[in-house]
């Protein structure tokens, strides 16, 4: 298999690197940032995400590129701007040709999104360009903005599917400053260049590039968005050639006048006393906390129940569909509960979660309503009432073979709803964010990032005592190696009896989760099939003895192929437990930097893990260390403290 090298330059890129980054992990054995001195956090960001990370001054676009392909490792390079990501499609296509790397270059579509709305139908799409590339038989060239990759020989080249999703625009003000930015730059090479303006050009080039995008392109079904972005257009052209003909003015002169200063002001002062001494009314869709046994469930009842205790001195509302037979939250005394009261209702409650229970909403006078999971009900936009909604996962989106068409397609629309009317998102990992704003077209500034906790269980400490004897009630072994979570394909638990066979591992795996029985079927029969006798399926643990087992496990493996954030794993670095999980996605936001990622398809890479961690002391008290580090920054006074600090926002 061919490796390659992403490369990416940046400048003052905060708001768009990560995600950048994040869409190349599962394509490039290297990636390589040669950043222009930035003065913002994108040094703190790339540090953290450990890339090379490589300053030089900029010289230019075309110039800064082919600086960046002599920092690289491998021939094959994959160039992206800092504002670029490659689609969930471009990504399994550059995969699936990584295999064999005929051409020199690759080309692909670019799609530009402007406000957060992918623009399909202006002059700037399709924009086909080669960004990946053999580094030996191509370089930079063209002008030292809009530059292009020059090839060889011209002729190995091949298309690939998918998007390189170009994050250009999020808002008009961020596409005038870079209307005048790119401009200004523009004219500068022209006239590097010797290239003249004349009034033809200054007039006609402008009111051709409006026409061909809003009615050629047909931007005009876009009503007034369309309008905008098709005369933007124009603009930056009319004022490249004014830019241009001014400096050949002041050529003429022989002299120069420098541009005016900007000072900034700082707007965002906040009275903290003023804001500690507010006291909220906040509602919560609470039906997870109450009847759901984990997951969305035991995310939702770990917040409720750190919120009231660190924050007793607002008023909170637990809006539920009924109120039998359901989970009892830790000093419910703190909490009123609102179910319905008609009992047209009570007989359909669904229809007064979904809908009705806005009326109940505006009469408890809240001032925010949170959806804690992934949805809002219908009508909150005109309530008055302040709304948030917390969004988990787009899983059903990113693969929507693991789900009945029904449910995922319910799942969308309630997502799209929620998403559209709330006045705020947030998302539990960064990767949820990434896929909000490329599957969804949500605007990052929307989205705030707040991680999960996992029950305070996990951070007490058991003796050894209590472990024999929860080890006797299940009749584990000693020494064993542990899975928890849903025994489903996503969860890719056969990828670790494959690796247990391929290695002749002997140590016994634990295995905790509710079974999806047709997976289920399949795991059991490679077991069968191979004669495997070490694996233990464990049901009927309670929430107070699976801490133990964490704690005492020799490592805890969760080769997942995707997840919204991933509690176990948060779970597992809480009790001091090495980690085994898979590389790219959110996995190393909730598993850290002491934990060890694998390709989760690999499982001989699975298995090397597993004997690398259980047969070296040293290896594991260093991922332990490390670990508990890490999870630090989980606890729930931190989540909590996140979250209030948002309200004030809100509320403000």
């Amino acid at each position: 298999m061919s490796k390659i090298s992403a490369v990416i330059i940046t400048f003052n890129e905060e708001r768009y690197i990560e995600g950048c980054i994040r869409s190349v992990t599962q394509v490039a054995d290297e990636i390589v940032v040669v950043d222009s001195l930035s003065t913002d956090k994108t040094s703190e960001i790339c540090k953290s995400l450990g890339v090379k990370y490589i300053e030089h001054s900029f010289k230019g676009y075309r110039d800064q590129k082919n600086f960046a392909l002599t920092q690289v490792s491998y021939d094959y390079v994959l160039s992206l701007d800092a504002d670029e990501m490659l689609s969930p499609v471009l990504e399994k296509s550059i995969l699936a040709i990584k295999q064999d790397l005929k051409h020199d270059g690759y080309k692909f579509r670019r799609l530009n999104k402007y406000s957060g709305r992918l623009v399909y139908r202006n002059n700037l799409f399709p924009e086909r360009k080669i960004r990946l590339f053999n580094r030996a038989k191509a370089q930079w060239g063209g002008y030292n903005i809009h530059e292009t990759v020059i090839l060889d020989n011209p002729q190995s080249v091949k298309s690939l599917k998918g998007n390189l999703l170009h994050c250009q625009y999020a808002s008009y003000e961020e596409r005038v400053d870079k209307m005048n930015k790119y401009s200004t730059l523009l004219a500068n090479e022209y006239f590097k260049q010797g290239i003249k303006v004349n009034a033809k050009k200054l007039l006609f080039n402008p009111l051709w590039r409006f026409f061909y995008s809003y009615f050629i392109r047909g931007e005009i079904v876009f009503g007034y968005d369309g309008f905008v972005m098709s005369k933007i257009l124009a603009e930056t052209c009319f004022l490249k050639y004014v830019k241009l003909r001014k400096l050949y003015i002041q050529e003429k002169q022989s002299k120069w006048k420098p541009d005016h200063h900007v000072s900034v002001i700082n707007l965002n002062q906040i009275n903290d006393k003023e804001e500690k001494s507010k006291h909220f009314s906040i509602g919560f869709d609470a039906k997870r906390a109450f009847f759901n046994s984990s997951g969305l469930g035991n995310y939702s009842r770990n917040y409720l129940v750190a919120l009231a205790k660190s924050h007793p001195e607002n008023s909170y509302y637990l809006f539920t569909p009924k109120s039998k037979n359901r989970f009892v939250l830790e000093n419910e005394g703190q909490y009123e509960l609102i179910e319905p009261n008609r009992a047209v209702f009570k007989l359909i409650n669904t229809l007064w979660r979904s809908k009705y229970m806005i009326n109940d909403i505006k009469w408890q006078k809240l001032e925010l309503f949170h959806g804690l999971s992934q949805e809002l009900p219908i009508g909150i936009e005109k309530t008055g009432v302040k709304s948030i909604v917390t969004i988990h996962d787009l899983i059903f989106m990113r693969y929507p073979e693991f789900y009945k068409w029904i449910d995922a397609n319910i799942y969308y629309r309630k997502l799209i709803h929620a998403c559209n009317v709330s006045d705020c998102i947030v998302a539990i990992s960064k990767q949820t964010k990434n896929d909000l704003v490329l599957y969804l077209n949500i605007s990052p500034d929307k989205i705030s990032v707040i991680y999960q906790s996992c029950n305070p269980y996990f951070w007490n400490n058991y003796s050894k005592e209590f472990f024999q004897e929860v080890r006797k009630r299940y009749s584990l072994p000693e020494r064993y190696l542990l899975y928890v979570g849903t025994i489903e394909e996503r969860k890719n638990l056969l990828g670790i009896v494959k690796a247990i066979q391929i290695k002749n591992i002997k140590i016994p795996l634990v295995v905790i989760g509710r079974k999806v029985e047709r997976y289920y079927k399949s795991v059991l029969n490679y077991i069968s099939a191979h004669k495997l006798n070490n694996l233990i399926f464990v049901e009927g643990i309670s929430n107070l003895e699976l801490p133990v087992l964490y704690q005492n496990a020799e490592c805890f493996i969760y080769p997942s192929f995707y997840e919204g954030f991933g509690i176990p794993l948060l779970e597992a670095l809480v009790s001091k437990t090495p980690v085994i999980t898979s590389k790219g996605g959110c996995f190393a936001e909730a598993a850290g930097p002491g934990s060890y990622y694998v390709d989760p398809l690999n499982s001989e890479m699975i298995g090397e893990a597993i004997l690398d961690v259980v047969s070296s002391k040293e290896l594991r008290d260093k991922m332990i260390t490390i670990g508990a580090d890490y999870a630090s920054n989980f606890k729930d006074d931190v989540i909590v403290q996140n979250y209030m600090n948002l309200y004030h926002s809100l509320l403000k």
